[in-house]
């Protein structure tokens, strides 16, 4: 079965914006939008599409969860480069099929659920004022 993906609006990025910007807080309010949503398709009977879209996005969900526990449990240390490659790489897949279902959606964070450019800011844009 294929979509018409023609209707579907391109999904926004921040060139600025890179991975490592992300923060626990980030995923938590995504999976909360998400988890909200998949709740409401559970409440209008749409039980088996919702655990289709749920079990789906848990690669990137299971990715995601324990990624953002390295600066927990080591505040003083950078994240390693692998650790912000599957961070992100997970995030714009995440971010994709988010804004696709729900970038319309009331609690859809337009600004803060973009894609990310890189695991790490350029020099350029890290030297800009």
């Amino acid at each position: 079965m294929m979509f018409d993906r023609s209707a579907v609006p391109a999904i926004p990025e921040d060139r600025a914006y890179t991975v490592d910007q992300l923060t626990p807080q980030d995923y938590a309010a995504v999976s909360a939008f998400l988890t909200d949503r998949l709740g409401e398709l559970v409440d209008s009977g749409q039980t088996a599409a919702g655990r289709a879209i749920e079990e789906a996005l848990s690669i990137y969900t299971d990715t995601l969860d324990p990624n953002f526990e390295w600066e927990a449990d080591y505040r003083d240390e950078p994240v390693p480069d692998n650790w912000l490659s599957e961070r992100m790489n997970a995030w714009n897949q995440l971010v994709c099929v988010l804004w696709v279902g729900w970038h319309d959606a009331e609690g859809y964070d337009r600004t803060r659920w973009a894609l990310v450019r890189s695991p790490r800011p350029s020099t350029a844009s890290a030297e800009a004022p």
